[in-house]
């Protein structure tokens, strides 16, 4: 509202509404752009309103519901909406009470065409389960384009298919390295990949379509870079390395950088050559323009 009362789009134009002169497509980017609960408000504005609302692509996050509301709303907004989910962050949603409240919240996703979903379990320091099991449907949504996944088990045995997906992150994942393989496997235009702090010690990155990557090396023994022909950039993350990390780069011709590098904790194999440097706190940002790292025939 303005000072005196008249509604924004009305106010200092002589009641003339020019918010609502605007096309469709300008109106529904307002309206995307709004927190949830403020996007929904709008349909009271206008019929028309209402229609761009129920017929635009949700953008839910559950951070900007407020907390006492925040574990009703989620289920009845994922059950009700009428349309399609362009992104769903469920980042502080109680999901143990989302199962109860609405069972089929992860078939809903899939039904609905999610685009961009972010599913975050809240981790407990105490807690003596591991991470609750990922349900399977989210694994087979073929309309995700990007997956950002913390604190779960991979649900063992389940056919993959995400056939759009360009950008995944798995945060402390309980996973194998085979389980893990076989889901970069099942994205066949990832383009971007995130790997931190999961179970699997061994990590074998094996994609036609991959150009960027960051592993975090923790908890992992082994990295190697099977078969990348389009990854350019390797990134990892160094934090608190308690041993020494085998890196083996077999074919990534395109790879164009690679830091950070502990030579003194953690060993980098090229093809058939080995570069050791017993230089304990030297990290280094390695720009690998001028090799040419086709390991193919080996």
């Amino acid at each position: 509202m303005a000072d005196g009362g008249a509604p924004l789009s009305t106010a200092g134009h002589g009641g003339v509404d020019l918010i609502s002169d605007l096309n469709d497509d300008v109106l529904r980017e307002i309206i995307t752009r709004l927190p949830l609960m403020e996007a929904a408000r709008t349909a009271v504005l206008a019929s028309r309103w209402r229609y761009l609302w129920r017929s635009d692509r949700l953008v839910l996050k559950d951070v900007d519901i407020h907390e006492p509301a925040r574990d009703a709303v989620v289920p009845r907004v994922l059950a009700d909406y009428p349309g399609h989910f362009r992104t769903v962050i469920l980042a502080d949603c109680r999901l143990a009470s989302l199962d109860r409240e609405l069972p089929a919240w992860p078939r809903l996703l899939v039904d609905k065409r999610t685009e961009e979903l972010l599913l975050a379990n809240r981790w407990v320091m105490d807690q003596p389960n591991p991470a609750r099991l990922l349900p399977a449907d989210i694994l087979r949504c073929d309309s995700l384009q990007e997956l950002t996944l913390d604190f779960w088990t991979f649900p063992s045995g389940t056919e993959v298919l995400l056939p759009r997906l360009r950008a995944l992150a798995i945060v402390r994942i309980v996973i194998s390295e085979q389980e893990l393989e076989c889901l970069i496997a099942a994205s066949p235009v990832l383009e971007s990949l995130r790997l931190t702090v999961n179970s699997s010690k061994h990590v074998r990155l094996r994609s036609k379509s991959l150009m960027c990557a960051l592993v975090g090396l923790l908890k992992v023994e082994e990295l190697t870079v099977v078969d990348t022909p389009l990854l350019a950039r390797l990134f990892l993350f160094l934090s608190l390395p308690l041993n020494g990390v085998r890196i083996r780069i077999v074919c990534a011709p395109n790879l164009r950088v690679l830091g950070y590098l502990n030579t003194g904790t953690h060993e980098l194999q090229i093809g058939d050559s080995v570069i050791r440097v017993h230089l304990s706190s030297l990290n280094l940002s390695l720009n690998l323009k001028l090799f040419h790292l086709d390991c193919s025939h080996i």
